[in-house]
């Protein structure tokens, strides 16, 4: 599934090798391909009957060592509240200027990439993904008029845990890392490097859209 394609796209990296996933999972946004169609599709790579879909990377830093593992992230980074009977507040920072103090359950920082996954689930927007841009999704806010924004992929977010809040955990890609202490700050930032998917001649993401969150079929 999925998360499996994020673990391998963490080991990837720098080496920028192509690569193509097998949805033997449920949903299957970026492992698309299904079982029955693997010799069919690695035909179709070995004839050059495929094209390489890029996609944006972004990276967290922190001067506390919050990050212990892979800094990358394909769809998201988020800051999760550790004290599941309380919200977590967070300071924002776009570059030099602030935005605002959210108070929560968590907020997800995601990709164009990542807006199908958790940020969509929390009510963010759809974003196609070839933009380069930042979508900042709040989780179950306080204030109800607190809404997801889009912000330029060019900016850098800064994101400090604030009182009353005095832990919280920093998810990248699906995983879990350090917690984050009172005042710890954390940098995001769109990264240099980027992911190649291998994506067959008929596959397109306005196709794997369709067909993964079943637009115009009757549910009923």
């Amino acid at each position: 599934g999925d998360g499996t394609f994020l673990r391998v796209a963490s080991k990837v990296g720098e080496k920028q090798i192509p690569i193509i996933g097998v949805n033997m999972g449920r949903l299957g946004f970026l492992a698309n391909v299904l079982p029955g169609e693997i010799k069919e599709v690695l035909d179709a790579i070995y004839r050059g009957d495929f094209d390489i879909d890029e996609r944006s990377v972004i990276k967290i830093e922190s001067e506390n060592e919050v990050i212990e593992t892979s800094p990358y992230a394909l769809n998201d980074i988020s800051i999760l509240k550790r004290d599941n009977a309380s919200m977590i507040t967070i300071h924002t920072n776009i570059d030099d200027e602030y935005l605002v103090t959210y108070q929560a359950d968590g907020l997800i920082v995601s990709t164009p990439t990542g807006s199908t996954a958790y940020s969509l689930s929390a009510g963010g927007p759809i974003v196609t993904p070839e933009l380069k841009l930042f979508l900042i999704t709040p989780i179950a806010p306080h204030n109800l008029n607190t809404r997801p924004i889009i912000l330029s992929g060019d900016v850098k977010i800064v994101l400090t845990l604030a009182a009353p809040s005095e832990l919280g955990i920093v998810n990248v890609d699906g995983h879990t890392h350090n917690k984050i202490d009172l005042e710890d700050e954390v940098e995001i930032s769109y990264s240099e490097e980027s992911l190649k998917i291998v994506l067959p001649d008929e596959r397109n993401y306005y196709n794997v859209l369709r067909e993964k969150l079943k637009w115009g079929e009757n549910l009923c």
